[in-house]
Order: structure tokens, then C-alpha cells, then sequence
């Protein structure tokens, strides 16, 4: 497929707390999906990633590729509620869509409810981490101890604090090397003020965003805040496109809740 056939693709522009994501239906081989994906993030300059959907699958409502073959819950979130869209749920009556996505093993359920306003709020079971540890890095001669939050699909540093942008972004790009990951968050955490600033690298596109939004990263922070203290959680995180909800329960499921809105 060349470029001059990609505007007859078709696609849904989701906006999930700012973490703009594009949904597209033609059916797009594995080995396109990176360039495609580069072609609408040029074409919808604030798109921050890119999934391919499909309705077939008869073990859940909907498919999810991520460009890169990772993880997102963003995406997983913005199918869902382009699943309860295009078939019609009504407004204010919660439903129940399963999602099937790259970068996690198993069926993702959602509770997604239509708003009168046209927009949905939605609930993601997220994944549970592989793995929770302290990882020893460097940078610029400077060790740093830090977090990992491992999912099988993305991992996630959490940095207490403060990181300066350029600094920031070689970090999180030398660091997905060394971790050996399929995308790396680099998540700066204001503890005391609930602000969470997420900067993301997807090696396999090349991609590297700092995100209005990231769900697994806002997952993960809450994971790690519950993992430390021993204790179940609720917490919203202020992040620059709105505020991102997760909850770690007693017994021990991770939840996501956030809002889609679609362009029309």
C-alpha cells in the first residue's frame, strides 16, 4: 500500500484526557502499521498514537494493535467506548465490552457509560504488573534508583520529583535499551500535589511523547504507591490533558477510569 491510497483509510480520532488516539478500521498489514501510523500522526499533528481495531474476533468484542505492539490503556479504553458508540448504547446505561489488545495476554473488560454530552466515561480492569522492583541506572555518569513497574506490554519508571526535558527525553530513551523494553514511561510523580507528568518511548516506532494523558502510567504510580504502603488505593493524578483516576483494591486488582471524546 503506498501513501496516495492512505486517505480512503478509515479512522476515529479519540480523545482520551488529552492522550489523543487514532482508531483505524481498514484492515492495515502488521509489517504497515508503523508507516501508517507515522503518516496520521503527521496528518492529526496531535495525535500521540495510533491502534488498528477489528470487530471479528469471536472471544471478545473488539481487537486492538497498537502501531508498536504495546500496551495502552488509553487505547483499550477509547475502543471500548467506540464499540458502545457504533452499537448504539444508551446514554447514562453502563455496559460491559471486552478488549483483546497488544502487549497484554487475555481479555481487558471495561464498564463504559454514554454521557448526555456525547462523551463516555470509562472503567479499565488493567493488567497486573509481571513484575514490581528497583532498577540501577545511570545517566550521565549519575546513578539513579528508581521504580520499574513492569506490564508484559509497557514498563514504567517512576521518578520522584522533577526531570529536565532534554535530560528527560535521552534518559527515557537510553533507559528503554537498557531495561530491554517494549515502551518505557518515564513518569515524574508529585507525590505530595498529585501531579503526574508522563513522557513515553515506543522504540519499535520511534515514537516519543510527552503525554497529555497515559493510563498504564497513572496505574502504574498508583501500583507503586500501594506496593510501598501496604495498602489499598484510590488516587486522581492531575496530568497536563486532565485528571486520570486508578484504584488498587483489596484484593488486589488495578483499576483505570478516565474520559473519551470523539471528533465528529
Amino acid at each position: 500500500m503506498e501513501s496516495a491510497d492512505w486517505k480512503d483509510i478509515d479512522y476515529s480520532y479519540a480523545d482520551p484526557t488529552g492522550n489523543i488516539t487514532i482508531l483505524v478500521r481498514s484492515f492495515i498489514p502488521v509489517e504497515k502499521q508503523p508507516e501508517l501510523s507515522a503518516f496520521l500522526c503527521s496528518l492529526e499533528p496531535a495525535c500521540e498514537q495510533v491502534g488498528f481495531i477489528y470487530y471479528g474476533d469471536p472471544d471478545c468484542d473488539i481487537r486492538l494493535r497498537m502501531a508498536g505492539g504495546e500496551f495502552c490503556g488509553n487505547a483499550v479504553m477509547s475502543a471500548a467506548a467506540l464499540f458502545a458508540r457504533e452499537n448504539g448504547a444508551a446514554k447514562n446505561a453502563e455496559i460491559s465490552v471486552s478488549v483483546r489488545s497488544s502487549g497484554s495476554a487475555g481479555t481487558i473488560p471495561v464498564r463504559i457509560r454514554p454521557e448526555e454530552d456525547g462523551s463516555f466515561t470509562g472503567t479499565v480492569k488493567m493488567p497486573l504488573p509481571d513484575r514490581f522492583e528497583t532498577v540501577h541506572l545511570f545517566f550521565n555518569g549519575i546513578p539513579f534508583s528508581l521504580p520499574l513497574v513492569r506490564f508484559s506490554g509497557i514498563c514504567h519508571l517512576i521518578f520522584p520529583g522533577h526531570f529536565p526535558k532534554e535530560d528527560a527525553e535521552r534518559a527515557v530513551v537510553q533507559w528503554a535499551r537498557d531495561l530491554d523494553a517494549p515502551a518505557l514511561g518515564l513518569i515524574q510523580l508529585d507525590e505530595k500535589e498529585h501531579v503526574l507528568t508522563p513522557l513515553v518511548f515506543v522504540p519499535s516506532v520511534n515514537t516519543l511523547y510527552w503525554e497529555h494523558s497515559c493510563a498504564s502510567g497513572t496505574a502504574a504510580a498508583a501500583y507503586y504507591l500501594s506496593q510501598r504502603n501496604g495498602n489499598p488505593l484510590a488516587v486522581g493524578f492531575k496530568e497536563p490533558g486532565g485528571v486520570l483516576k486508578a484504584a488498587v483494591t483489596n484484593d488486589h486488582s488495578l483499576f483505570l477510569s478516565g474520559h473519551v471524546r470523539f471528533r465528529d
